[in-house]
């Protein structure tokens, strides 16, 4: 029994009297064949955990469910003081989805290597339309209102002051969700084409907590618990996905309270851009010390991490899927040449309820993606935004660009070490070592601007 003594979490909406019609036909009838037996078992495997939320929101058998994600359709998304709720929704909603029996084959596409390229299974598809759908409603101005807005301006996480109401107000949810930010909130570091170190030092595309940076081996490849994934299945088809043997992998992610737009983490030219079709997929797992969900997007293991947050009694209650999702989500990327550092790839990750990566670059008449903007931008510049949901980063350096990351160790709540640190967009993320020599007094000396 986990401890009760944190109030409720409040529900987001009140659940549907009635399930959905396209609920009905799309997941009942045409996914489950209109027997909700298989739901109702991973319904049960949910709620046999416990879970807060589940009990207080009332969804306790595959009805409640099936009017819980009827309510989502006509969600006008508002938060509380932590700027949990619409991130606790994203959790209960993927979790139930999770579960067993409906979380394998036939029903869900497996986060492995071998489903890349693959049509997504019967339920993965569907994930991806309920998104879309979601989204759609978001862009509705019926998505919001007055009071659901005072609420994000009450929630300290979302920093509304910040952000630049457009005149007339907030037209629906999503522009609400991909808010621009006042001029000088962001400062970029050396961010002046004159400064010494313009080329050198790498900003953070995005508001994202760092997850950690990984090698890219001689075949392309980096490993998440002992499994390889290809660097030219995260790009898709990108004609530079072979720049970047022997290079570096960095992953962060955003939170839902996060500001949603992406700036240039270097200077150069664009010389690619790309949405990628994908999965609309969230990994959630169950905090040992709270009982409540949480979802784990970190390349440690969720039983790894259950460890260091409590005592490992519940880390079998850690979802089965490990990250390597990014491989398959629907993602954008953009391919910038800086002249010093070479390819960089930027990809923008979508997750959960995240159905739309916008890159500032579109296909023209009778063009798709990807497409060869070949435009010059500089550092800080906006390269993309996402719309509802929370997000992924992810950076992508050549070998030869010498980039080393700074991720600073700090301390997690419980003392132990952490590199999972938050930044904002701007701050530095690394820097290129790239063409400097030690000098007599052990500094390095060298040509800096890569001009």
């Amino acid at each position: 029994m986990f401890p009760t003594s944190s109030p409720p979490d409040p529900a987001p909406f009140p659940l549907s009297s009635k399930v959905d019609p396209w609920i009905q036909t799309s997941l009942v009838e045409n996914i489950f064949d209109g027997n909700l037996t298989l739901l109702q078992e991973a319904v049960n495997a949910a709620t046999a955990q416990e879970i807060p939320q589940l009990r207080d929101w009332g969804i306790k058998d595959a009805d409640t469910f099936l009017r819980f994600l009827s309510a989502m359709l006509n969600w006008v998304p508002s938060e509380i003081c932590s700027g949990k709720l619409i991130y606790n929704t994203f959790c209960v909603l993927y979790f139930i989805l999770d579960q067993s029996p409906i979380n394998i084959p036939p029903y869900s596409t497996p986060i492995t290597p071998n489903a890349v390229g693959q049509a997504p299974l019967p339920l993965s598809q569907w994930t991806i339309d309920f998104a879309n759908k979601v989204g759609s409603w978001m862009d509705t101005s019926s998505s919001i209102n007055a009071a659901a807005i005072q609420t994000f301006q009450d929630s300290p996480r979302y920093n509304y002051d910040e952000a630049i109401v457009p005149l007339g107000g907030w037209k629906n949810f999503n522009q609400l969700f991909a808010r621009s930010l006042k001029p000088g909130q962001r400062p970029i570091s050396a961010g002046e084409p004159s400064d010494v170190d313009y080329n050198r030092l790498v900003v953070y595309p995005a508001d994202c907590t760092f997850d950690g940076a990984w090698p890219v081996d001689q075949n392309n490849d980096i490993t998440i618990k002992d499994v390889p994934w290809n660097i030219k299945d995260l790009l898709a088809g990108s004609q530079y996905a072979d720049k970047f043997e022997g290079g570096t992998f960095m992953h962060a992610y955003l939170n839902t309270y996060d500001y949603h737009r992406q700036q240039a983490p270097v200077a150069g030219t664009v010389v690619e851009a790309n949405v990628i079709k994908g999965l609309a997929y969230l990994q959630v797992i169950v905090d040992p010390e709270t009982g409540k969900l949480k979802p784990h997007r970190s390349y440690t293991s969720p039983d790894a991490q259950a460890k260091k947050e409590g005592d490992g009694e519940n880390s079998t209650l850690s979802m089965p899927d490990e990250a390597g999702y990014q491989f398959l989500q629907a993602r954008g990327c953009v391919i910038i040449k800086n002249p010093l550092l070479g390819y960089v790839a930027v990809l923008p990750i979508g997750m959960a309820q995240v159905s739309s990566v916008n890159l500032q670059w579109q296909p023209g008449p009778g063009q798709q993606y990807p497409i060869q903007p070949n435009v010059n931008i500089n550092k800080g510049d906006e390269i993309s935004y996402f719309e509802f949901g929370g997000s992924d980063i992810i950076l992508v350096f050549q070998q030869d660009a010498q980039v080393h990351i700074l991720g600073a160790q700090g301390q997690a709540a419980d003392g132990t070490p952490t590199s999972k640190q938050k930044y904002l967009v701007g701050m530095p993320l690394g820097y290129s070592t790239k063409g400097l020599v030690p000098s007599s007094n052990g500094h390095r000396n060298g040509a800096t601007n890569g001009h």
